[in-house]
C-alpha cells in the first residue's frame, strides 16, 4: 500500500460517520440536554454546550468522531 492510499484509509477511519451530521443540527448530550453542532472539519465536530449548573459556562468544544459518537445521540435535524 502506498502512502497516499494509507492516508485516505486512515482519514475514512477517523471521519467515521461525520457525513450523518450537519451544522445547526440538534443532538442530545449524555445528561439528556439538547446541544447544537456549530462547525465541522473532515474528522471533527464542534458542539455548543450549555452550562450544567449555575456555576458553569456556555461554551463550544471540538470532538473527534470517536468521542462524539460516545457522548452524543442524534436528536433531530436543524
Amino acid at each position: 500500500m502506498n502512502s497516499q492510499d494509507y492516508i485516505e484509509e486512515r482519514m475514512k477511519f477517523l471521519a467515521q460517520n461525520i457525513e450523518d451530521f450537519s451544522i445547526s443540527q440538534n443532538i442530545v448530550d449524555y445528561d439528556n440536554s439538547v446541544c447544537k453542532i456549530t462547525n465541522k472539519t473532515k474528522n471533527t465536530i464542534e458542539v455548543a454546550l450549555h452550562k450544567k449548573n449555575e456555576n458553569g459556562i456556555n461554551c463550544r468544544q471540538w470532538f473527534d468522531m470517536k468521542s462524539f459518537n460516545v457522548r452524543f445521540k442524534f436528536f433531530n435535524s436543524k
